[in-house]
């Protein structure tokens, strides 16, 4: 019978065999303590395309520089990694796209249900019975009572 781990392990080697896609996801959450936080200000990982690691800039003056320093920010990160993680950087405008190391906000439900309006449904009287607002009310209404206990 095989441990819990060993299965674990066999499992997930299918999908990153060579642990790639988790060294990079260390990178992104790292990545000002990898490059410094004066580049990680400048340009953050928008992902990676095989052995390219894709950056977003803010202007064309970052990406120029950037594209200047690539050797530079290849090296900290395989220095990170402790091996050959990408032999390629490429540099690209943001465009509102958020970056792979931005903080994430977490949801969290909190078991809240609304209070009972009472008199869901009480307007109807009061609406032309033909009409499609009517429909779009009664509808409304129909789709709510299931919440409501």
């Amino acid at each position: 019978m095989q441990t819990l781990k060993k299965m674990l392990d066999a499992y997930l080697n299918r999908f990153d065999p060579d642990g790639r896609h988790y060294l990079f996801i260390k990178l992104c959450q790292h990545w000002p303590e990898v490059v410094g936080s004066e580049l990680a200000a400048l340009a953050a990982p928008l992902g990676r395309r095989q052995n390219t690691l894709i950056l977003g800039a803010g202007d064309s003056i970052v990406i120029q520089e950037l594209t200047l320093q690539q050797w530079e920010i290849l090296d900290k990160i395989h220095s990170f990694c402790g091996c050959v993680l990408f032999d390629k950087l490429r540099v690209e405008l943001l465009k509102g796209r958020t970056s792979l190391h931005a903080a994430r906000v977490s949801v969290q439900y909190s078991g809240y249900t609304p209070p009972d309006p009472g008199n869901l449904g009480d307007l109807k009287d009061y609406l032309p019975p033909d009409a499609p607002i009517t429909r779009c009310y009664i509808k409304h209404v129909d789709f709510f009572k299931k919440y409501i206990k």
